[in-house]
């Protein structure tokens, strides 16, 4: 029994290990929403568009970036939900996040609120998984965003509930 288990082990290892894992294309980001501000947390989400060629699905189980935008610091990011990505497919995935904002970063987003393009980046490290085995990728993305993609109004109405609190 323990022979069998072993081969099975070694087969599914080495079937794993000669797949070539190409990287899923993300060709387009929409849909940007800001939630509810509590605290110095706020509740992002947007959609990705994932071109997944491989012949498996796989699993984002966790990230944790830097965000800035137009080159202004805005704060770090995590995922909230593990995402799934099925195999052989183009879908639109919604990805939901918690930033944790920088101090002073709500100044620098209402900075932002009047801007027509905007400049992305996003830095830091993403936990994904394949049938059970894990790997951590190093991310550093820069994409353009117009200001049709983002919508501020969920962040807006936070800011304006907060400032008459006080």
């Amino acid at each position: 029994m323990k022979k069998l288990f072993f081969l099975c082990a070694c087969a599914v290892l080495l079937t794993v290990s000669s797949c070539d894992f190409e990287e899923p294309v993300v060709s387009g980001y929409s849909n940007f929403k800001f939630g509810k501000l509590e605290g110095k947390t706020l509740n992002v989400s947007f959609d990705a568009t994932v071109d997944n060629d491989n012949g498996y699905g796989f699993k984002i189980k966790k990230g944790e970036l830097t965000v800035s935008i137009n080159d202004l610091e805005i704060g770090d990011i995590d995922l909230t939900k593990k995402i799934k990505i099925k195999r052989k497919s183009e879908n639109v995935y919604t990805i939901p996040l918690k930033l944790s904002l920088s101090d002073g970063a709500l100044f620098r987003i209402a900075k932002l609120v009047s801007a027509d393009k905007f400049e992305l980046k996003l830095d830091g490290k993403v936990r994904g998984s394949v049938m059970g085995f894990g790997k951590t990728f190093d991310i550093h993305e820069t994409h353009n965003l117009s200001s049709g993609d983002i919508k501020f109004d969920g962040l807006l109405q936070g800011i304006m509930k907060g400032a008459v609190r006080e």
